[in-house]
């Protein structure tokens, strides 16, 4: 659950700083296009956050049939 909401929180966070900053935050002047380009994979690595989500709801799942 950690490694999915804080990929989408830094993933929401650094889109934002881009549409804020406008056309300049994907240039390479400034860090923000890096962590964009770095939460981006974030959400991909080590399991997508569909498959951290279907994880969750299998482990739900098998709490709730006990």
């Amino acid at each position: 659950m950690a490694k999915y909401f804080s990929a989408e929180v830094a993933t929401l966070t650094t889109s934002k700083s881009i549409e804020w900053m406008g056309g300049v935050g994907f240039t390479k002047d400034y860090p923000i296009e890096k962590y964009y380009r770095d939460c981006k994979i974030g959400t991909i690595y080590e399991g997508t956050t569909n498959i951290q989500l279907s994880t969750m709801a299998k482990f739900i799942d098998k709490e709730f049939e006990q």
